[in-house]
């Protein structure tokens, strides 16, 4: 008879024990890299976290630490339809740390993104988080005559997001966001050009640039990550005609976009530049490798400081070099395929002194590429 029930309480612990790993996932999160890691987004697929809990991408989560201190998370969408849940995690060189996702009641998380489609401003499409932010220019620019897909940089130096209070001043004519007034401003120089770290196909060592976008559509929004998808008008590369989408996401706290560009077109083969517009007129820094890295310090004034630009793709470049007033690294490509790279800059005014400073920066953001954080769930 005492055998019978210690069956039963056999039975029942281990019931209570499968319940229990249906509560919650653990994860162990390692930078395996030789610097130190501040609020990158650790990254995990959905559907192996969902085996784990046995709950819909809707439901409320709560993401903790190791001291049990709630995180703020967002379920994503890759432009492939996978989802996957992310969140930021401070790791020192080569440590790891213990993390949790349970069911239940999650905290509330101000907002670290955010981007729109700003008709009142004739159709930018602008985006930010707390440390940077970005626009391209839209359909009723174009109808202006003003033609551009080259992406604009905003310097900025508070963590407040401010693309509608910017807007809605210089619109009113209360403070234009060309002037700093203490957040930042907007003194970056695109024209018809790539601006920042936009790609290109080439021919002839001629760039062959689109025109504005003609439809913007937001996939991630936020509190974490912002993505949006932007689509172009066919236009010509020299006797073909090419079609070109992007994907753009920008992560809380990083100072670089993710750039996906799809291109399609009847060849086998393009050959694509990535750019970051010069100031001919002026001589200044430049950094290149064919390991992956473009950096460029766009001169700039003692009222308004410098900005320093860079573009990062994790596969290489097969040349660098100067190429229609751009600063470019270029790669053959197959049409259809999809060409992954990283794009974003820096300011004088918020955090960097010097090109060099910026370079090593870069530098380390290429390992965080290179060697992502190693996540295992247990």
């Amino acid at each position: 008879m005492k055998i019978k029930h210690m069956g039963t309480f056999l039975i029942a612990i281990l019931l209570m024990g499968c319940a229990s790993s249906g509560n919650k996932v653990t994860l162990t999160v390692q930078n395996p890299g030789t610097t130190d890691r501040e609020n990158q987004m650790a990254e995990v697929p959905w559907n192996e976290v969902e085996a784990k809990l046995g709950v819909a991408a809707d439901k409320n989560l709560i993401v903790t630490d190791g001291e049990g201190t709630q995180l703020p998370w967002q379920i994503v969408t890759d432009d492939t339809g996978n989802e996957a849940i992310i969140f930021p995690v401070s790791l020192e060189a080569g440590e790891a740390q213990t993390f949790r996702i349970t069911k239940g009641e999650s905290a509330e998380f101000e907002p670290l993104v955010y981007g729109r489609l700003v008709p009142e401003r004739k159709d930018d499409f602008t985006w930010e988080n707390n440390r940077t932010a970005f626009r391209v220019y839209g359909p009723a620019l174009k109808a202006t005559g003003e033609i551009s897909n080259g992406m604009d940089f905003w310097a900025k130096r508070t963590e407040s997001l401010i693309i509608d209070k910017w807007y809605r001043e210089d619109l009113a004519g209360t403070a234009s966001y060309h002037k700093d007034h203490g957040e930042g401003l907007d003194f970056y120089k695109v024209g018809r050009t790539l601006g920042l770290g936009m790609t290109a196909p080439v021919d002839h060592d001629t760039l062959c640039l689109g025109d504005n976008f003609i439809t913007a559509e937001i996939i991630d929004n936020g509190p974490l990550r912002l993505s949006f998808r932007l689509t172009y008008e066919p236009y010509r590369v020299g006797e073909r005609t090419v079609t070109e989408t992007r994907i753009i996401s920008l992560d809380a706290y990083s100072l670089f976009n993710k750039v996906t560009n799809i291109f399609e077109a009847e060849t086998r083969e393009l050959t694509l530049a990535t750019g970051i517009v010069m100031d001919m007129s002026k001589t200044s820094a430049t950094f290149g490798d064919k390991e992956g890295i473009i950096a460029y310090e766009t001169p700039g004034t003692e009222t308004d400081g410098t900005i320093y630009t860079a573009a990062i793709h994790p596969a290489g470049f097969e040349s660098v070099r100067v190429l229609d007033g751009h600063y470019a690294g270029l790669n053959k490509y197959q049409p259809g395929k999809r060409y992954t790279y990283y794009a974003g800059g820096g300011w004088s005014k918020a955090g960097f002194n010097s090109f060099e400073e910026w370079t090593q920066f870069v530098k380390s953001e290429k390992e965080k590429i290179d060697q992502p954080l190693k996540i295992e769930i247990q």
